[in-house]
């Protein structure tokens, strides 16, 4: 090959890279890559901020994976440069210096992301309501190419209750909502007739619940309880009253997903009904109770003894209280008695 068309080749190269670079900069300059690759955060080290080497990224998204390496990817409220919520409950993502900053939404966890700048990422706000360190990850690239960052949140203490205010003014109401039963048997082995008293409320009791299967968003449930930890605060709860309505008390239960009892009024204990049994003869009486429902809204106030964080949750108190009965005598049957010789 002479030298000129050595020189023609070489000249032809360092255009034909010198387009490619025009046209694609990012693939040959911008590699974004973060100063740190994992984010442990605490309430005592509750703030991270990671750096980048260049501007071309974005949080592409949020997400978790499970124990069977399934990936589940996390919502939460995203907010433009001004400050205003743009996206409420959304997969989460950053736009430029458009779309700034993310909260996460999640059962268990809280967390601010933030870019304050081209070139840094924040990390504040940390909140883990589980009892093990959960992990999640930050999906951060842009069409080239992508890295993920993980952030460890470690537990965090419980949240103090500071009160609990129902809507008793204002409840949902429906007679007969559920029957529950219950057996008594009679035997008289005698050879005379025998009476037996049958108290039909005796084994039935007032049922509250404050964790329910309402197809409600706003019900409180099992995952916003774990703010308070394992030992549930004991909250007063309505009773009702003698003219058949909630009404305030000094009576307190445990705020807890439990299905919890309260004892009937005693001239309710005291009504009772009378059957008679043949000689030698037994029976049994199946009970039936009917439930009136009472629906009782609720919101609790708390907040947290390190950050100071607020939290408003909101609920629906179901009460269940024992309304009718009826009671079904079965047919007599012998006694079979046997005697040891």
């Amino acid at each position: 090959m002479s030298m000129k068309s050595l020189l023609k080749t070489i000249f032809t190269i360092i255009i034909a890279v010198s387009i490619l670079h025009g046209c694609n900069s990012e693939v040959f300059i911008s590699d974004f890559a973060p100063s740190i690759n994992e984010v442990l955060l605490s309430e005592k080290d509750s703030v991270s901020e990671i750096g980048f080497e260049s501007s071309n990224w974005d949080v592409k998204s949020v997400f978790y994976i499970d124990e069977e390496g399934v990936y589940h990817g996390i919502n939460g409220d995203i907010y433009g440069h001004d400050g205003n919520l743009v996206y409420k409950d959304s997969y989460l993502h950053t736009d430029g210096l458009e779309l700034v900053k993310l909260e996460v939404s999640h059962p268990d966890i809280k967390l601010t992301i933030e870019r304050k700048d081209v070139k840094h990422l924040v990390l504040s706000n940390s909140e883990n309501m589980d009892d093990e360190t959960k992990r999640i990850y930050l999906n951060i690239g842009n069409k080239y190419n992508s890295k993920h960052i993980s952030v460890d949140i470690e537990p965090s203490s419980r949240y103090n209750l500071d009160s609990i205010v129902y809507t008793v003014s204002s409840y949902s109401v429906m007679d007969s909502m559920i029957q529950k039963s219950d057996v008594y048997g009679c035997i008289n082995p005698t050879e005379h007739v025998s009476t037996f008293d049958v108290y039909p409320y005796k084994n039935f009791k007032i049922e509250y619940s404050f964790v329910n299967e309402h197809e409600l968003k706003t019900v409180l449930t099992e995952e916003q309880l774990k703010i308070f930890g394992k030992d549930a605060p004991m909250v007063p709860v309505p009773v009702i009253g003698q003219y058949g309505s909630p009404v305030m008390s000094t009576v307190t239960l445990p705020l807890s997903t439990d299905l919890q009892n309260l004892p009937l009024p005693e001239e309710m204990l005291e009504i009772k009904e009378t059957v008679s049994v043949s000689p030698n003869k037994q029976r049994t009486c199946r009970i039936k109770c009917w439930y009136k429902y009472y629906g009782v809204r609720f919101k609790i106030y708390a907040s947290h003894p390190v950050t100071g964080e607020k939290r408003i949750l909101n609920g629906l108190l179901d009460i269940y209280y024992p309304q009718s009965y009826e009671i079904e005598y079965g047919e007599e049957t012998d006694v079979n008695i046997q005697y040891n010789a």
